[in-house]
């Protein structure tokens, strides 16, 4: 239990950094979102998951407000599933969460790749119930600060680094992906079809629980349609507040629309 105290005051801590930079970052916005314009929306929908219950689940409508040629300011609202469990003293704590956020930010897109910073606000629905415990779950909305940082290098024409790091203030929750991907057909993007291959590792949790994964996936991206399709899978290796540790295999999937 100290343990999930600490967490919890150190991502209250976490998430006043957060709300400081949000408000920054939304009154420079303000000054300049005069001048820019929107491009197409765009749809981010996803899910991983392993076979102890544990996952995340989303999806995501935004669009690009256009700056200059290097500079746009992404702005996004996003629906979610967290859902985990825990040991503790006197058996298993089961957790799920539904959520939603807005965020706003900057993307920078140079010639060599792109970063993107992304700050708003949350909320998330979470019950704790513990396994046969008797009585009704109860539900606890809690409001936090969400922020994301991801970006991709195109270090050559086949091959490009990317990461990903997202907060989510109301679940105190980490979510860390880094990789690389290898395209391996339609180099020129000149033909209907474009395949990829890629290997990543996974590090996320909170005080409850935390998990290292590492694994490949396979993307698809229909290039006149504007789709992507990708899956993923590997090995995933988690630990509880309690000091327990369970292994085995976690796959997800997703996919990408611009419209």
């Amino acid at each position: 239990m100290a343990n999930r105290r600490v967490g919890r005051e150190s991502g209250a801590a976490m998430s006043r950094a957060l709300s400081l930079a949000m408000t920054a970052l939304l009154a420079w916005m303000g000054v300049g979102a005069l001048r820019c314009s929107a491009s197409p929306l765009e749809g981010i929908a996803g899910w991983e998951g392993d076979r102890f219950e544990q996952g995340y689940g989303f999806a995501m409508l935004g669009t690009l407000v256009a700056g200059d040629s290097a500079v746009s300011f992404p702005v996004r609202i996003t629906g979610s599933y967290l859902y985990y469990n825990y040991g503790e003293a006197g058996g298993i704590v089961k957790v799920r969460g539904p959520g939603g956020a807005g965020l706003v930010g900057i993307r920078y897109a140079p010639t060599w790749g792109t970063v993107m910073f992304l700050v708003g606000g949350e909320i998330r629905w979470e019950t704790r119930k513990r396994e046969l415990s008797p009585g009704p779950e109860a539900v606890v909305a809690r409001g936090g600060v969400v922020g994301e940082v991801d970006g991709d290098v195109a270090w050559t024409r086949r091959l490009h680094p990317f990461w990903l790091v997202n907060y989510s203030g109301s679940a105190r929750y980490v979510y860390g992906r880094a990789g690389i991907r290898f395209q391996v057909s339609n180099l020129d993007w000149r033909g209907p079809v474009t395949w990829s291959v890629g290997l990543d590792a996974v590090g996320q949790g909170n005080a409850d629980t935390d998990a290292l994964q590492g694994g490949g996936s396979l993307e698809c991206v229909l290039v006149r349609s504007r789709l992507s399709l990708n899956v993923r899978g590997g090995y995933k290796d988690s630990a509880s507040s309690d000091g327990g540790r369970r292994q085995g295999g976690y796959v997800g999937g997703g996919v990408y629309k611009r419209f």
